[in-house]
C-alpha cells in the first residue's frame, strides 16, 4: 500500500514537472511566433492572432466545452490534465517577459520547442494523464463515428493545421511538422526506449557450432527452441540470442560464414530484463 501510494505520488509530480515543461515551451515559442503546432493550442494561437482572444481563456473555454460534451466517455485524470493545463498556461502567460528568450534562428527555435515538448509529454504519459484537449476530442470522434483512436486525433490535428497554413503561410506548416517530428522521437525514444540490442532468431543444420562462437567469442547466452516447419513439416532447431547492437554485423557475418544457407531473423530489442550482463531500470516502471 505504502509502496503503491509513493507511486502515486512521484507519478503526480512527474505530471506537474511535464505540465510546466509543455506550458513553458508553448508560450515561449509558439505564441510569440505564432506557430500552430495542432490540438486546443493551436487554435488558441489562431483566435490570439485573428481575434486579440489570450491562449488561456481559449483554453478554459474550449476545455470546459469538450468535457461538458464528452464527461460521459473521460476519465478523472483526462479532467485534471485540461485543468491543470490550462492554469499553468495562464500563470506562465508573460514568462517572455521575464526570461526574454528570443531566439533569432528558426532553426533553434524547432529544434528547442521539439525537444522541450518531448519531454514534457513524455512526463505527463509516463505519469498516466493527459493534457486534455484535442485528445477529447479524438475520443469524442471513436466514439461517434468508430474511428480509431489515433487516426481521429491525426484528422483533427490535419484540420487545425490546414486554417493554420491558410493564416500563417506554409512556413508555419513546415516548422509545425518538424516540430512534431522531434517532439514523437523523443517521446519514443523516452517511452519505448533506444534500441542498444538485437534479438535475433537463427535456423540452420549448424546450430551447435554457430550456439558455441556466440557463447564463446560474442560473449551472449542463447536459447534452443524446439521447432516444427510449415511447409515440410520437419523437426528442426532454432536458436534465439539478444546481442548488443555493435556486435550483431559481426555474428550475422560469422552465422553466414558458418552456414550460407542459415536462416536468420534480426529484431530490434529496446528493453531487455535478466541475463548476461543485463541491468536497466526504465523510467516507466514508476507508473502504477
Amino acid at each position: 500500500m505504502e509502496n503503491k501510494r509513493t507511486k502515486k505520488i512521484i507519478n503526480f509530480i512527474l505530471f506537474i514537472f511535464g505540465i510546466i515543461i509543455i506550458s513553458l515551451t508553448f508560450n515561449i515559442f509558439c505564441v510569440p511566433n505564432n506557430y500552430v503546432t495542432g490540438g486546443l493550442s493551436g487554435i488558441s494561437v489562431l483566435f490570439k492572432y485573428l481575434f486579440d482572444l489570450e491562449v488561456s481563456y481559449t483554453l478554459l473555454i474550449g476545455n470546459i466545452i469538450l468535457i461538458i460534451i464528452g464527461i460521459i466517455t473521460l476519465g478523472l485524470k483526462d479532467i485534471i490534465g485540461s485543468c491543470i493545463y490550462t492554469l499553468s498556461v495562464y500563470f506562465t502567460e508573460n514568462i517572455n517577459t521575464f526570461l526574454n528568450i528570443h531566439m533569432s534562428s528558426v532553426f533553434l527555435n524547432i529544434i528547442s520547442m521539439g525537444i522541450l515538448f518531448g519531454v514534457g509529454y513524455t512526463l505527463v504519459y509516463l505519469a498516466g494523464y493527459t493534457t486534455g484537449g484535442s485528445d477529447i476530442l479524438g475520443i469524442i470522434f471513436k466514439k461517434k463515428y468508430k474511428m480509431p483512436l489515433g487516426k481521429s486525433i491525426l484528422l483533427i490535428n490535419i484540420i487545425i493545421l490546414t486554417f493554420g497554413t491558410i493564416v500563417f503561410g506554409f512556413e508555419m506548416l513546415v516548422i509545425a511538422l518538424i516540430a512534431r517530428y522531434i517532439e514523437s522521437k523523443v517521446i519514443d525514444s523516452f517511452l519505448i526506449g533506444i534500441s542498444d540490442s538485437k534479438v535475433l532468431f537463427i535456423t540452420s543444420s549448424k546450430i551447435k557450432e554457430i550456439n558455441e562462437y556466440i557463447i564463446n567469442e560474442i560473449k551472449s547466452g542463447t536459447s534452443e527452441i524446439k521447432i516444427t516447419s510449415g511447409y515440410k513439416q520437419e523437426n528442426n532447431m532454432m536458436l534465439m540470442c539478444v546481442v548488443p547492437t555493435e556486435k550483431y554485423i559481426r555474428l550475422k557475418q560469422k552465422i553466414i560464414e558458418i552456414d550460407k544457407k542459415a536462416f536468420i531473423t534480426i529484431l530490434d530489442a529496446y528493453e531487455v530484463y535478466g541475463g548476461t550482463n543485463r541491468y536497466k531500470l526504465p523510467l516507466h516502471d514508476l507508473r502504477i
